[in-house]
């Protein structure tokens, strides 16, 4: 995977729509450079959809974005990062918090979130998959693509490179 964000930048600015995700998002996974089919996933506090997802689920090629309205519990931690590597999933992009970053950051998925959080939910709470995500200006669909490096993160409508 040989790609940067500032040349997808460049090269497709009449081409394609481009998103950036915002600077709010910080690392906290082991793999700072990625790319991959998006499938979204739409949260209340409670991660449990998200856990049989990483569980159960190939990833091959996938980044999951999860939002969760930025509710301040720890969504995902060691234990769903594990299950990612295992089932091959490129990226989980959250916008909310994430725990265990001592640990996630050694596992060779990668991880943006906006912060960290030591708690977190155990009560199952309303989630859906595949929907239209919109949050910190930028809208999110499962199919798109994303694109991930040292210099940011970008979402794309279809695949570029």
């Amino acid at each position: 995977m040989s790609f940067s964000t500032a040349d997808i930048c460049d090269d497709f600015r009449d081409k394609a729509k481009i998103q950036v995700l915002s600077p709010k998002f910080k690392s906290y996974g082991g793999k700072t450079s990625f790319q991959g089919e998006v499938i979204t996933v739409k949260l209340d506090k409670s991660n449990w959809l998200l856990l049989s997802m990483l569980k159960d689920e190939r990833g091959d090629g996938k980044v999951v974005v999860v939002d969760v309205d930025q509710a301040y519990y720890g969504i995902v931690g060691d234990r769903l990062m594990a299950f990612a590597k295992n089932n091959n999933y490129e990226a989980i992009i959250i916008n909310g918090y994430v725990r265990d970053t001592n640990e996630t950051v050694n596992i060779d998925v990668g991880l943006y979130a906006i912060g960290t959080c030591p708690q977190r939910n155990f009560e199952k709470t309303d989630s859906a998959r595949d929907v239209e995500l919109n949050f910190e200006g930028i809208k999110v669909n499962s199919g798109d693509y994303i694109y991930a490096d040292y210099d940011g993160v970008i979402i794309t409508e279809e695949k570029l490179v």
